[in-house]
């Protein structure tokens, strides 16, 4: 599981990166790549949080399993939505790009959290079937 982890913090940092070459050469706003960067931080924390619960629920029973990845999915984007409201209402950032960006790197880091909980449950079941 954390060997995608890892695989997703390099893409995102190569990602950001390229925003960032982007806008020392004036090809984007220095607003727009604050935007970009807010929402790929915001984005990076609720990953982090969805590795962080689903390591320590793996090895649990089904019930603890499905309890911190629903209750987790609820808390997480509570968390984005605060979040949210206050990067957009607080902070001078451009809206359209922030919003923008927030959904393409939510989607892609969602098929990432998907394609993590889906090997790690197939692992389990062979682990148990070999067990057997």
């Amino acid at each position: 599981m954390l060997k995608k982890a890892k695989v997703v913090y390099v893409i995102s940092f190569f990602a950001i990166l390229v925003a960032l070459i982007l806008s020392f050469l004036g090809i984007i706003g220095s607003k727009l790549f604050e935007a970009v960067y807010l929402a790929a931080a915001l984005n990076l924390l609720n990953f982090t949080s969805f590795i962080f619960s689903a390591n320590y629920s793996i090895k649990k029973s089904n019930k603890t399993f499905l309890i911190f990845t629903m209750g987790g999915i609820s808390i997480r984007l509570l968390f984005m939505l605060s979040l949210i409201f206050i990067i957009i209402k607080f902070l001078k950032v451009d809206q359209d790009g922030f919003i923008f960006a927030l959904f393409i790197w939510y989607i892609f880091l969602l098929i990432f959290e998907i394609r993590i909980v889906i090997t790690t449950i197939t692992k389990s079941k062979m682990t148990k079937n070999v067990d057997l």
